[in-house]
């Protein structure tokens, strides 16, 4: 059943790929704005990575990137673009990696709640971790999104309070589907002696 489901989700996200252009076709600004706390080189995992254009912007700082994604159209075009990214077809969070790999971890729209524990063994100590996507909030009524997909209120701090937390923002709104979205921005850093 929840291969199935995980199949069904990777469709979709081929469909829409191959169809459209994706509006996710530029680094976050999120990314932009707080790229002072990127390390100048080392391994980065760019969760979710879709067309990679977050990822691009990693490689053109100076650091190797692995992107994982589940739509095989999404990895195809990123190699395409960006042949210096390394891209990885994977079913989320069905990925495995050496503990303490990856200088720094990029979660952006994406949300498997599943992948936090992996992301606290695959991170070096002192790496750091964006996180950005949709949050429920019990004020405005959702529509057309699974809730599954939501982060709830103070989330990521609850699961990452024993990292150092550089930047946290449950203030952001977005626009999907025509309606008011809010959002969480996170930046956490693994403590060294963790």
């Amino acid at each position: 059943m929840i291969t199935d489901e995980l199949n069904n989700t990777a469709d979709l996200w081929n469909k829409r790929y191959q169809e459209t252009k994706h509006a996710l076709s530029r680094p976050r600004s999120f990314l932009l704005d707080n790229q002072s706390y990127l390390p100048d080189k080392g391994l980065a995992l760019d969760i979710g990575m879709g067309l990679g254009y977050n990822a691009k912007f990693l490689v053109e700082h100076g650091l190797s990137v692995i992107g994982v994604d589940f739509s095989s159209i999404a990895l195809k075009n990123a190699k395409i673009n960006f042949p210096d990214l390394q891209p990885l077809l994977a079913k989320l969070p069905d990925i495995h990696f050496i503990e303490d790999s990856f200088d720094v971890i990029l979660n952006f729209w994406f949300l498997e709640r599943k992948i936090y524990p992996l992301i606290k063994s695959f991170m070096k100590p002192g790496g750091i971790l964006f996180f950005e996507t949709m949050r429920s909030d019990p004020g405005i009524e959702t529509q057309n999104i699974n809730p599954g997909y939501l982060l709830r209120p103070g989330e990521l701090q609850t699961v990452f309070n024993d990292w150092d937390i550089l930047i946290y923002d449950e203030t952001h709104t977005t626009i999907v589907r025509d309606a008011i979205q809010p959002v969480t921005r996170m930046v956490a850093k693994r403590p060294k002696y963790s």
